[in-house]
């Protein structure tokens, strides 16, 4: 007997109604159904002295944690790993709980157990969201308070860039290219590092089409300048600006298209950027902050209302993808 249509509009009815109230909780959206991202509280930013550095024993370095699923947390990664930190910067991976939409530690990082109990050793009792990166500073005595040095991923870039005791002299933010790194910045940090959200996140038939229209139209500018100017974004050197733009791209086939709808036009449709991509991720061990498999995990595992089975597909791995 077939379902009576009744039933049918009902049950989309009542789904749809579930899911924008699922959605809002995961991305909050404007009132034209456009996903508009959180901003973060950014801190006062008091990086130890290297002679400070230097007096400390290992587990009183300062420590960044990451998620390998995070876009943002994996630019701060590929810094960590290109500038040689790991001297003198303790690196913690923060596991997904998926049954309780968090992030955790296992072990305890320093006695906590989740990263919003990171956050609140801090003194804020009153923080609603614990994001990755987070940058902080344990204190050189047994009894010291952490602190907070930063939990925003652009200029925790900033920061590991210029770290007192980075192994590498290069620069990845030179003056002479500051011009250019913004006008890049404003184009990847909304059409491409939050378009790929908008698309995935929209409420909407429209909402989802301008976000994919201005997602495309940035990778054509990008494709375009790499063919032009390359290899990198700014030309003969690679630059922060590349590091901005490489996590969004290097998750496209595993994630952003087949989960979050990018899908207009193949990421192999763009010669260049694949170029582009390929050279970076064989750079500086850039490999080993890349994982498809925990990726996959983390996204169909936990964004529950763009899949509600939780299913996780099967997939290449990262490297054949990338080298293909």
């Amino acid at each position: 007997m077939a379902t009576p249509p009744i039933l049918v509009k009902t049950a989309k009815w009542i789904w749809s109604f579930q899911w924008k109230l699922l959605m809002n909780g995961l991305g909050p959206s404007d009132k034209n159904g456009n996903y508009k991202r959180p901003a973060n509280k950014q801190s006062k930013i008091i990086i130890p002295s290297k002679e400070d550095l230097k007096e400390r024993d290992i587990d009183q370095y300062p420590c960044l944690i990451v998620g390998k699923s995070c876009p943002w947390a994996h630019r701060v990664w590929m810094v960590y790993k290109m500038k040689g930190l790991k001297n003198s910067i303790n690196l913690h991976i923060a596991q997904v709980d998926n049954e309780n939409g968090r992030w955790i530690f296992n072990p305890p990082l320093k006695g906590s157990r989740t990263l919003m109990e990171v956050y609140r050793s801090f003194g804020n009792n009153k923080v609603k969201r614990a994001t990755v990166p987070i940058f902080f500073d344990p204190g050189k005595e047994a009894n010291s308070k952490p602190r907070l040095i930063n939990n925003e991923s652009a200029q925790i870039l900033e920061i590991l860039d210029s770290w007192p005791l980075s192994n590498e002299s290069f620069e990845l933010n030179p003056k002479y290219y500051h011009e250019e790194i913004a006008k890049w910045q404003e184009l990847i940090q909304e059409n491409i590092n939050n378009g790929v959200y908008k698309c995935g996140f929209a409420r909407n038939q429209t909402a989802y089409e301008n976000a994919s229209k201005d997602l495309f139209s940035s990778l054509n500018i990008i494709e375009e300048s790499l063919h032009l100017k390359g290899p990198w974004l700014c030309g003969k050197d690679l630059t922060i600006a590349d590091i901005r733009l490489f996590p969004t791209l290097i998750r496209w086939e595993s994630i952003y298209e087949p989960l979050f709808k990018c899908s207009k036009r193949p990421i192999q449709s763009f010669p260049n950027i694949i170029k582009w991509r390929k050279t970076i991720f064989n750079l500086y061990n850039i490999k080993e902050t890349c994982d498809a498999d925990a990726w996959r995990k983390d996204y169909f595992g936990a964004l529950f209302p763009l899949n509600p089975s939780s299913i996780i597909p099967k997939g290449e791995s990262i490297s054949k993808i990338v080298n293909q």
